[in-house]
């Protein structure tokens, strides 16, 4: 086998690997953009300077944010069944195409409806980006720079959220989806050259094309004949493809899955830590606040203008997605999740206890701190709570199910996050932004501690073995 710990993060073996997850993120990049583009263009729409001719209310606002959810939901039970079925690479062409379809929505607007339809399609492409888009890269990627590569999806999402924030702020309603449109056409082009993952490709019985794959993903050079550039590489690539292959063969991946592979004891205490996983993720308000970001700020009552306070927070989260994805191969998994879930909660009772606590006047005086307390949020939250998030779902479901177990927990997350997004405005406008941030607090505290106490190490673990 080749020698692991000598190849760097951009040694020869790894470069195909890097640039087939650097294609697949430009549609994280297209979906973050129009998630942080929601944020300051709700409160557009329900101002008189709207560009729209018809009136958006704090009802209509409400849906326009929950109707994601309904589309996630209904994205994670499509991608669920056809991820197997139709294979990697045609569900990632499918994809695309949902996230056009909101952009150009949202240029023809002519009611609000136009604007729910297109938030629909913008979760069904988000459950695809969320749960095709990590199955690919982990059955791509080397086991040592697989953390790295699902975790950089965080780091394309967060400058999408700022370039989503920025644009929202200061470019024209009309002009935005013309810009961003271009880009799902640059990853449509982009994959063409890219072949199925072998895992899948073995599967299904294709094994010539699954080694063809396999050479391309290692960035194996073979000759006509079939022979590599040196021997001692066509050794290694025996063995490494063959070992593959074995595992394949002798684990039952190539076997139908039964109901007995999802109802033994192992099995269902997995799929309980996953739920308290997505718990976590969504009722945290990881997610929410990404959403509602210049809400928040407004809420607070800092006099810092709300709209310059969420492109803060981009960048904030840019520099927490990034510490994701230097960190998570160093110090694994568990203390970058548990620890991000002990920051979050303390920026949030912090930013809470602020805004409880002081009088008009203090708030004026020391408008940053909210800002502060949020930055802690958001940058824990990225490197963490939400940004190894889908890294870890996706390594602690058993080979043989993953598929179907990552779907199932993905369209438990997807509920989730239809509750969150309709509950959240509700929270924040009726209840008050101080019982917000303490009811998130207080998940936080709650499943961090169940974590920390069951949840496994799931660094270095292979992709086809338990």
């Amino acid at each position: 086998m080749h020698t692991k710990s000598k190849l760097t993060f951009f040694n020869k073996r790894y470069r195909k690997q890097i640039w087939a997850t650097l294609t697949e993120h430009i549609m994280t990049f297209v979906h973050a953009a129009g998630l942080g583009w929601l944020s300051p263009t709700l409160n557009m729409l329900q101002s008189s300077a709207s560009p729209l001719d018809f009136p958006v209310t704090t009802e209509n606002a409400s849906w326009i944010g929950s109707t994601f959810g309904l589309g996630f939901i209904a994205g994670n039970v499509f991608f669920g069944l056809t991820l197997d079925r139709l294979g990697r690479k045609l569900n990632i062409y499918i994809l695309a195409f949902p996230q056009m379809i909101f952009w150009i929505l949202n240029y023809m607007v002519q009611s609000v409806e136009y604007l729910y339809i297109g938030r629909f399609c913008a979760g069904l492409a988000s459950a695809g980006i969320f749960l095709v888009v990590p199955v690919y890269i982990s059955e791509i990627s080397d086991k040592d720079i697989r953390g790295a590569l699902t975790a950089m999806a965080m780091m394309f999402f967060s400058t999408g959220l700022l370039v989503g924030y920025i644009l929202a702020t200061y470019v024209d309603y009309y002009l935005i989806p013309c810009i961003i449109i271009v880009l799902p056409l640059i990853y449509l082009v982009g994959n063409l050259f890219l072949p199925e993952t072998p895992q899948c490709l073995l599967k299904q019985g294709h094994q010539k094309e699954a080694e063809i794959s396999f050479n391309f993903y290692k960035s194996i050079e073979i000759y006509d004949n079939g022979v590599s550039r040196s021997s001692a590489q066509s050794t290694e690539i025996i063995s490494e493809f063959d070992e593959l292959r074995a595992i394949i063969d002798k684990g039952g991946l190539s076997t139908p899955v039964t109901i007995k592979d999802f109802i033994n004891r192992s099995t269902l205490f997995n799929f309980f830590t996953a739920a308290i996983l997505c718990l976590l993720n969504q009722f945290s308000g990881s997610f929410a606040m990404i959403n509602y970001m210049a809400n928040i700020f407004a809420a607070s009552g800092s006099t810092m203008d709300p709209n310059v306070c969420a492109i803060v927070m981009g960048f904030v989260q840019i520099m927490g997605a990034l510490s994701a994805t230097v960190l998570v191969e160093r110090f694994g998994r568990r203390p970058l999740l548990l620890s991000s879930t002990v920051g979050m909660m303390a920026g949030m009772y912090g930013f809470g206890a602020f805004v409880q606590f002081t009088d008009a006047e203090m708030k004026a005086t020391y408008n940053w701190v909210p800002m502060v307390f949020m930055m802690l949020v958001v940058f824990t939250a990225s490197y963490g709570v939400f940004g190894i998030f889908y890294t870890i779902l996706v390594e602690m479901q058993p080979a043989k199910i993953r598929v179907q177990a990552l779907s199932i927990c993905m369209l438990f997350n997807s509920i989730l996050v239809f509750i969150i997004l309709k509950l959240y405005p509700f929270f924040l406008f009726n209840l008050g932004i101080t019982i917000t941030m303490y009811s998130c607090a207080s998940v936080c505290i709650i499943a961090g501690i169940y974590l920390y106490v069951f949840l496994p190490e799931t660094k270095g673990k292979s992709m086809e073995k338990d």
